[in-house]
């Protein structure tokens, strides 16, 4: 069968993001593309069909007759293109390559732990760990983001799901315990050396994650003198002075789980303080139905709900 008049895919999938959006605007940031390429698509996407798809007035555009028409059309042949595409993909029994950017101490100290899990249950799945600040989702492996941030966040132009909420607590290796005595009340940390982060307010900057600044306030402290020991960029960092037995670090329940359980590190205290941030996963819109990432996804989540 010859095909002398079909359309591209991508104009066909700039369609529809402009049908959903109204605006090609927010069409190309989802898309990763601009907006001259946009509209491009559809001008030649009309020239090729002869019909106008969108009706455009002062400030506002909507979808035409012949929008409507096609629209269903289009969506169909989208969702049965990427299937089949899914599907040819797993037939080739190389197994599938899923890229994940990720902060590094989210990966160093909670994921790398437990993949040999996600090894064990999805063994035609390899990961490709990314540290880069943020994902572009360019390529055309099916990619995925974890991301810190407040628990009502957004990504412009991607899907994002709260997967795991974080609290913190303060630590510090058994024998500073031993030397300064255990702690009763929120106010006996003050008698401890402290380890900040070099971003925290407290230091002179401004942080947007849980730092000591929040846990001193939250407890009436933030007036009180303190001891800072040593003053570290990240957050691992401080875990790892901690060890050593530099001081107290603040931690955060995903970066410290194992330090714990060995007996290592110690909290101060039982109770945690919740924060309003935490891990969300992201993706490109309609990928998170492809195989990899919902296996992926779903694996994450059973591993955050063993947390406890």
């Amino acid at each position: 069968m010859a095909f002398k008049r079909f359309p591209s895919v991508a104009s066909l999938r700039g369609f529809e993001a402009c049908v959903r959006h109204l605006n090609f605007s927010q069409a190309a940031a989802e898309l990763h593309v601009t907006q001259s390429a946009i509209s491009h698509q559809i001008r030649q996407l009309e020239e090729l069909l002869g019909v106008e798809l969108f009706e455009r007035t002062a400030g506002a555009m909507k979808l035409s007759s012949h929008g409507v028409e096609l629209l269903p059309v289009v969506r169909v042949f989208l969702k049965d293109m990427g299937r089949l595409v899914d599907r040819f993909e797993h037939s080739r029994g190389e197994g599938s390559v899923l890229e994940v950017f990720v902060h590094d101490s989210f990966a160093s100290t909670w994921l790398i732990p437990r993949l040999s899990k996600f090894y064990h249950v999805r063994p035609d799945i390899r990961l490709k760990l990314n540290t880069d600040e943020f994902s572009r989702f360019e390529n055309p492996n099916a990619q995925a983001a974890i991301r810190l941030g407040e628990q009502g966040a957004s990504w412009s132009g991607l899907r994002a799901e709260f997967i795991l909420a974080e609290r913190i607590f303060p630590v510090c290796s058994p024998t500073l315990i031993e030397t300064l005595g255990a702690s009763s009340a929120p106010a006996d940390v003050l008698k401890y050396p402290l380890i900040l982060r070099s971003r925290s307010t407290l230091n002179g900057q401004r942080v947007s994650s849980p730092s000591w600044e929040y846990w001193l306030h939250k407890h009436g402290l933030c007036d009180e003198p303190f001891n800072c020991a040593l003053t570290v960029p990240y957050s691992n960092m401080a875990v790892h002075a901690a060890l050593r037995g530099l001081g107290v670090a603040m931690a955060r329940t995903s970066h410290i789980f194992d330090e714990l359980a060995s007996g290592a590190l110690q909290k101060l205290f039982v109770d945690e303080l919740d924060t309003t941030t935490g891990y969300h996963f992201l993706c490109a819109p309609g990928k998170e139905n492809t195989y990899e990432i919902q296996a992926f996804l779903d694996w994450l989540k059973s591993e955050v709900a063993d947390a406890g």
